[in-house]
């Protein structure tokens, strides 16, 4: 076992040390990119460069370096579908995702997560490029589910957020709106329940935001009243579809009574 996690630390150590490299890389790709046009074999290399950053940051232990890179592949599948916008602000967005890895990057090399600051950034960022009406964070273990509720989110307009734990989620929802949660009973560090009583707790703008716990078990903690309870089962889908109903309604109400 030690030499399993001997193996792992120095797997990881390599990785920090090429990753300024592999950001360079991309970087020098973009700037080609930019001063030459829309050329699809780079795009193409960008984008393969970006996604194996993100499989390999995920492998490592650095989520939040699979984070960054997921919204930089979609900014780059649009791109890729639609050359023009790299004449509409594509460049200034991309090197803003960029200057965002290599403050990761460093975070990393430091021993130290990416705090608050970095994953409001991140927000930030998506949600100048989506210009979407309403807003989603999602904290599920269960890969399969989280791309079943992405897709039916997705479908309504939503912009999606994610978060690996219930310690990270809660401070992302302190420090940026969101209106809708969606966590699983069971996630790391702050499981579902201890983690939506916290948010209810908190009181203010915080209150507003619609909870959803996903759950296999009829047993739950009678102190904690989740907005809605959805049992993992063929009914999942159409509930949530009217979870998702019955939240923009409130947030569309929310926000007409602040004018």
């Amino acid at each position: 076992m030690q030499q399993v996690k001997a193996m792992l630390a120095a797997l990881r150590e390599n990785y920090l040390r090429d990753l300024p490299g592999h950001i360079d890389d991309i970087e020098q790709l973009l700037l080609q990119l930019e001063r030459e046009g829309f050329q699809l074999p780079l795009c193409q290399e960008m984008y393969r460069q970006v996604h194996s950053l993100k499989g390999s940051g995920g492998t490592y232990g650095m989520s939040f370096i699979s984070d960054v890179c997921h919204p930089m592949e979609d900014l780059l599948s649009h791109l890729i579908e639609h050359p023009v916008a790299i004449e509409h602000g594509f460049v200034s967005a991309a090197l803003a995702y960029i200057d965002l890895l290599r403050k990761a990057c460093f975070s990393y090399s430091a021993q130290l997560d990416p705090g608050v600051e970095m994953q409001l950034a991140l927000s930030q960022l998506r949600l100048r490029a989506s210009n979407k009406a309403y807003s989603a964070l999602l904290v599920e273990s269960s890969e399969v589910l989280t791309s079943v509720l992405r897709d039916i989110l997705q479908e309504a307009g939503f912009r999606i957020e994610m978060a690996n734990d219930g310690y990270v989620a809660l401070g992302r929802v302190l420090a940026e709106h969101f209106d809708l949660l969606i966590t699983g009973l069971e996630i790391p560090r702050l499981n579902g329940i201890a983690l939506i009583s916290a948010i209810q707790k908190s009181g203010g703008r915080v209150a507003k935001t619609n909870t959803v716990l996903l759950t296999t078990s009829d047993h739950l903690d009678p102190h904690v009243h989740p907005d809605f309870v959805l049992q993992k089962n063929a009914s999942l889908k159409s509930k949530f579809r009217a979870c998702i109903e019955s939240t923009i309604q409130r947030a569309t109400i929310h926000k007409l009574t602040q004018y």
